[in-house]
C-alpha cells in the first residue's frame, strides 16, 4: 500500500512533498518500533527469558551470519541485486523517458503512481502465484514479463506506454516479493535478521552502475543496458534451484 499511497500523493501534491511525508511516516514509524520491540521481545521470549538466549543446550544457533547454505545464499543476492538495479534504475529513468516521448512535467506523477499502485497489486498477485507454481518460476516469469513490457515501454508512443504502466509495475516489484520469503531456506531461524539485513546492504549499490552509464552515454542507452540485465537473471535461477532445498 505504501508505493500507492507515495504514487496518489505525488499526483495529488507533487513529488517532493509526497517524499517528505512518507519520510516524516518512516522516522515515526521507526521512533515507535525502537520503543515498542524491547517490551515485546521481552515479553514473548520463553521461560521468561530475554529472547536470542539459548532455550535449550542441544540447539545452538548457527554461528557468525548464519549462512547454512554460502553458495545458494550468494546465488540468491546476485539475483536480487540485479533485479533491484533494474527496479530502481528504470523508475529513476522513466520520468525521462516520458518526457521524451513528449510527456507534460505534471503528468510524471500519475504514471509513477499507475506504476507503484500495479507494483503494490504484484505484490499479492505474485505471492498467489508462487504458492502454485513455486518461487523459482514465479521470478522467471515476473522477469520475462518485465523485460517484454519494458521493451513496450520504451518503444511504444505516450499514450500505449501509459496504458501498460500499472501492469508494467504488478511485474517489476513481482519478483522482489517471491526472492525476500526465499532467504529463509538458507540461513538459520536464529540469524535471520543478520541475513536479511546483509541480503539489503548488499542491494544497495545495485543502481549505481546505470546511472554512470547514462550519464556517458544518455538515457536511451542505460534502458538498453536494464533491460539486457534481466537476462542475467535466467541462468541465475536455474543455479539456484540446484540449492533449494528438496
Amino acid at each position: 500500500a505504501a508505493p500507492a499511497a507515495v504514487g496518489a500523493g505525488a499526483a495529488a501534491y507533487g513529488w517532493p512533498e509526497s517524499v517528505i511525508g512518507y519520510g516524516i511516516f518512516g522516522i515515526v514509524a521507526g521512533v515507535i518500533l525502537f520503543v515498542l520491540l524491547p517490551a515485546d521481545r521481552v515479553a514473548s521470549a520463553p521461560n521468561g527469558g530475554v529472547e536470542g538466549e539459548t532455550s535449550t543446550a542441544d540447539s545452538p544457533a548457527t554461528p557468525g551470519w548464519g549462512i547454512v547454505n554460502r553458495r545458494g545464499y550468494a546465488t540468491l543476492v546476485a539475483i536480487s541485486m540485479i533485479d533491484s538495479g533494474v527496479r530502481l534504475g528504470f523508475l529513476t529513468f522513466l520520468p525521462f523517458l516520458l518526457i521524451e516521448k513528449g510527456s507534460a512535467v505534471e503528468a510524471l506523477g500519475v504514471a509513477l503512481a499507475l506504476v507503484f499502485a500495479g507494483g503494490a497489486a504484484g505484490k499479492l498477485v505474485c505471492g498467489f502465484i508462487a504458492e502454485r507454481v513455486g518461487v523459482l518460476r514465479t521470478v522467471l516469469i515476473t522477469e520475462i514479463a518485465t523485460g517484454v513490457l519494458m521493451a513496450a515501454v520504451i518503444l511504444l508512443p505516450l499514450g500505449a506506454a501509459m496504458v501498460i504502466l500499472p501492469l508494467f509495475g504488478v511485474a517489476l516489484n513481482g519478483t522482489s516479493s517471491a526472492l525476500y520469503g526465499t532467504i529463509g531456506d538458507f540461513v538459520d531461524g536464529d540469524r535471520q535478521a543478520r541475513a536479511y539485513g546483509l541480503f539489503y546492504t548488499c542491494c544497495i549499490g545495485a543502481p549505481i552502475p546505470f546511472g554512470m552509464v547514462s550519464d556517458q552515454w544518455g538515457v536511451s542507452l542505460a534502458l538498453g543496458a536494464i533491460a539486457t540485465c534481466l537476462i542475467a537473471i535466467l541462468p541465475l535461477c536455474q543455479l539456484l534451484r540446484s540449492y533449494m532445498p528438496r
